[in-house]
């Protein structure tokens, strides 16, 4: 038995019974390759199914290569085609624009098309709207649940015994492996992390996590996260987000640098009253309205991993440091 976030390599699949428990971003990974170790049988166990698109990918051909190699212009160009075609899903998810019609009609496709039998499909039919939680991009998954040695299994697990799994149905499934894919703790930060008068960040984060524009905590001078509260995207690359914030720190150390500073500190009042339009403006978005409950959220239901716009207009709010927002002491 082993979780997905922490894989025992030592597990020897061949003609073992595999339960896999959950049918989200690591289960889509690991089930089709647990499925062709020569498993006797597996079993898949959903609680809720996920919505699947395809994976457009293909090896790039050598002609390719050096075209793309003579001409760096064209591979720009093809870059920056692929951004705004991603950036336009923000309509959908954040906007809610009539394009998530279009979305929610693909993906409705992708699954009939690839699954003919229709009380198999009803099972694999999210209830939620597309992108309420992450969409997850495969060619694998559908294929895989059809092959003759696997069983998806939509009752819940009542109990695990030392050699089987008993769902509410009264079912015992016998199993010889348990791989566990049930998500990560994204509610909290893994690091011991200390401000003024020894307060920890696990402290300030217990009811919900927050930052200013996901890089800056209150009582926490000169402490600069990546990738933090709010900071996540449903529908773009994060490399965006992260870039614009070393950005930002950058554009911090210089000013400090410049102006002789030891330490610079978020106000209370600019970090709380940027939350608060930041959780207003996501009330409207998928992630909030799409019906659903994802780990995006907190227990009080607040997002608190994505942000709720274009990757463009993050990159213009982190262009410059905004030091009157900031106590600053030399």
């Amino acid at each position: 038995m082993c979780h997905t976030a922490e894989w025992d390599k030592s597990i020897n699949f061949k003609n073992k019974r595999v339960a896999v428990v959950g049918t989200g971003a690591g289960a889509i990974q690991v089930v089709p390759k647990i499925q062709q170790m020569n498993v006797s049988q597996l079993l898949v166990f959903q609680r809720t199914p996920p919505w699947i698109i395809p994976r457009v990918d293909r090896t790039i051909t050598q002609w390719e290569k050096d075209l793309l190699a003579r001409f760096p212009i064209v591979q720009k160009l093809i870059r920056l085609f692929i951004y705004w075609i991603t950036e336009s899903v923000a309509l959908s998810f954040v906007y809610r624009w009539p394009l998530k019609i279009i979305n929610e009609k693909l993906v409705k496709f992708n699954l009939e098309r690839q699954i003919g039998d229709e009380k198999f499909r009803t099972k694999l039919t999210p209830t939620w709207e597309f992108g309420c939680k992450r969409m997850l991009i495969t060619n694998d998954w559908y294929p895989t649940l059809q092959k003759p040695n696997v069983q998806l299994v939509t009752n819940r697990i009542r109990e695990i015994k030392s050699h089987s799994i008993i769902t509410q149905d009264g079912t015992e499934h016998p199993v010889d492996i348990i791989i566990w894919s049930t998500g990560f703790q994204a509610q909290e930060f893994p690091l011991p992390v200390y401000g003024l008068n020894g307060y920890s960040l696990a402290e300030q984060w217990s009811q919900t996590i927050q930052a200013y524009r996901g890089v800056t905590v209150p009582n926490f001078p000169n402490f600069f996260i990546l990738l933090g509260p709010n900071t996540a995207l449903g529908h773009n690359s994060v490399v965006i987000m992260i870039e614009s914030q070393i950005n930002y720190v950058a554009e911090a150390f210089f000013y400090m640098d410049e102006n002789n500073l030891r330490s610079i500190e978020i106000k209370e009042d600019v970090h709380v009253e940027y939350n608060q339009n930041l959780q207003s403006k996501l009330k409207r978005t998928v992630w909030q309205k799409g019906g659903c409950h994802s780990w995006y959220q907190d227990a009080k239901g607040n997002n608190t991993s994505l942000w709720p716009d274009f990757t463009w207009s993050y990159i213009l709010l982190m262009k410059n440091f905004d030091y009157k927002s900031y106590f600053l002491k030399s």
